[in-house]
């Protein structure tokens, strides 16, 4: 009795994903004349919507731009302290791998900050 409860719930579990994925991708598909149906279309915005879309995405850059500054301050502390030599070998080492690791996040930021103004200029100039 055991074994038919199992079977039954493993071919339940695999005829349950094989339903998904074909709703996932059905769900991606476009009709055969290749053009998307009026509901997959970017849906129109209002001049409302379109401004404050616009004023967000002012709001996203002067955070990453406000952030980026507190990451070089960051930086120039952990410098100043590595350079006057107070620090043992451990503490340098530590400062030094930190300073590696704010230099890749301050990288990041800058990619988006860059992506965020690209966008802000095709969508809102």
């Amino acid at each position: 009795m055991t074994k038919h409860r199992v079977v039954g719930a493993i071919a339940a579990v695999v005829l349950g994903s094989l339903t998904m994925t074909g709703a996932a991708w059905a769900e991606d598909r476009t009709p055969v004349g290749g053009t998307a149906v009026a509901e997959d279309r970017e849906p129109q915005r209002t001049p409302r919507d379109h401004r404050e879309f616009c004023e967000r995405l002012q709001e996203v850059a002067q955070n990453l731009r406000a952030r980026i500054g507190e990451i070089q301050a960051l930086q120039e502390r952990i410098r100043a302290k590595i350079a006057s030599g107070e620090l043992t070998p451990r503490q340098e080492a530590r400062a030094k791998k930190a300073l590696r690791h704010l230099e890749a996040l301050q990288e990041e930021l800058e990619e988006r900050l860059e992506r965020v103004l690209e966008i802000y200029e095709e969508k809102c100039t």
